[in-house]
């Protein structure tokens, strides 16, 4: 009688094989618990294709979260301990407690709040990047740029030739990008390399350094120049970031800074730069005195493993709480943990009125998906949620009572409040707040409102699929 194929000694080895290594990436994951959303989308993963989600959890998942982590951490201590205590560093006589850097130490600590800034507020990318050629070219001693995306197109180009063109002046040119992010900004920005500029590659997919710790990414999107103008915001490098691509016009926030916080964001690119290159831009040139003569109160909000961990996530969490009137809120993406939901839909069933605006027509489908299996419960809450009618919404704000607002790199998901180092304002003045605020309610004239009823009468394949993009959203 012929046997029956596939069964066999080596079948059954196989079998136990799988079985174990399963049970082994259950482990992982159920000990990483604290570093995602959930991991029951990693669990299931890895049930049911053991031999594919289990490299793949090594390299995206939170194995790896603490002990990227505890490097990251290291490398701040050296630069720390590299700047004098004039400008913020540790110095020789630091007590033990000043020089710890963990996960449960307040960015505030570090990043106080400053008085005496100037802060104009860009709606638009093309606004920033006019701006931005003018501070660049008006760079005398270095260039300090940090993103995300940098696209190789004709925004992409056109910025790097401006460098070029600086380097060859002789003013000091250091780029940071994202190796996830713009994988192809290596070869885009070969001629800045070799016009006597600096270029670096954060986390570098193909290095044996970060390889597992891939999922774990620069998200940040800064600019210093001379050490007294600083940017920060949403807006990356690329024709889109512009609002220049079909009908689907992309809109986005961005900060330009001068002032006292300068020297915070200045700090921020150092860490960053110190960690990829080694470098310790510790130079008085790179932190140079600035006139306090504006009229805001802001502070820089880092956030990243090994680096104020969940600071970001914890601030707006509390600012949320706290809210007495109302809570505006811009996200491209909105896919939250239970906390965050809660403290949303809570604010709006104790009477606060919470709007937010997301994007009809988002870049990230499966990301959308996730976030429409959240609005039930939010506008069941009563907060009120409306798509902008006009195109990609990629800007990431958070204002509450006219008194407080948070703007920059970080969204309401997962990623950015454990897994992205991120980077925000935070803001106490009016003018700028008010500013924000008009931004909204000038979005919102034009922006479909999402009614409950409309949104209860969903096709069930709809609800099937923002169910599954939900499950795996840690993953997003």
């Amino acid at each position: 009688m012929e046997a029956w194929p596939g069964f066999g000694l080596g079948t059954e080895l196989y079998a136990v094989l799988g079985h174990f290594l399963t049970g082994v990436f259950i482990l992982l994951i159920l000990s990483a618990r604290e570093e995602t959303q959930s991991p029951f989308g990693w669990i299931l993963a890895v049930v049911f294709v053991p031999w594919l989600a289990g490299p793949a959890y090594l390299i995206f998942g939170g194995y790896r979260v603490r002990r990227v982590a505890h490097r990251r951490t290291q490398s701040d201590l050296a630069f720390m301990g590299s700047l004098p205590a004039a400008l913020g560093g540790l110095g020789e006589d630091a007590p033990a407690e000043r020089a710890e850097l963990t996960p449960q130490r307040a960015a505030r600590e570090d990043y106080p709040d400053t008085t005496g800034n100037h802060v104009a507020v860009f709606g638009h990318g093309e606004d920033k990047y006019a701006r931005l050629e003018a501070d660049v070219r008006s760079a005398t001693d270095h260039i300090h740029l940090a993103y995300y995306v940098w696209a190789n197109d004709a925004t992409g180009r056109w910025l790097r030739d401006l460098l070029v063109a600086k380097a060859a002046e002789g003013v000091e040119v250091r780029v940071l990008y994202d190796a996830w992010g713009a994988p192809a900004a290596g070869w885009l920005l070969r001629p800045l390399a070799r016009a006597g500029g600096w270029v670096r590659a954060f986390a570098p997919l193909l290095s044996p350094y970060s390889v597992l710790g891939a999922n774990l990414r620069n998200h940040r999107k800064i600019a210093v120049i001379d050490g007294r103008v600083a940017y920060t915001g949403g807006v990356n490098i690329g024709d889109d970031y512009r609002g220049r691509i079909g009908a689907r016009l992309w809109k986005d926030l961005h900060l330009r800074i001068e002032g006292p916080v300068t020297r915070q964001i200045t700090s921020i690119f150092a860490k960053d730069w110190h960690y990829v290159s080694g470098e310790a831009l510790v130079a008085d040139r790179f932190f140079p005195c600035s006139d306090a003569d504006g009229p805001s109160v802001c502070r820089a909000l880092p956030s990243g493993p090994g680096q104020y961990w969940r600071a970001f996530h914890e601030t707006v969490f509390n600012a949320v709480t706290a809210a007495r009137d109302w809570v505006q809120v811009v996200t491209p993406y909105y896919v939250p943990d239970q906390a965050m939901q809660m403290a949303l839909a809570s604010a709006a069933r104790r009477g606060v009125r919470v709007r937010m605006l997301v994007p009809r027509h988002n870049n990230h489908p499966l990301v959308a998906a996730a976030s429409n299996s959240f609005y039930q419960e939010l506008l069941e809450a009563g907060v009120a949620i409306y798509r902008s009618h006009e195109g990609m919404v990629h800007g990431k704000q958070v204002t509450v009572d006219g008194r407080w607002a948070t703007v920059g790199s970080a969204n309401l998901d997962a990623r950015s409040f454990y897994l992205n180092y991120e980077l925000n304002l935070i803001l106490q003045d009016q003018g700028p707040i008010n500013t924000l605020s008009m931004l909204f309610e000038d979005e919102l004239r034009t922006a479909e409102a999402i009614t409950l009823a409309e949104f209860r009468q969903r096709p069930a394949w709809k609800h099937g699929v923002e169910g599954l993009a939900r499950t795996l959203s840690p993953m997003l």
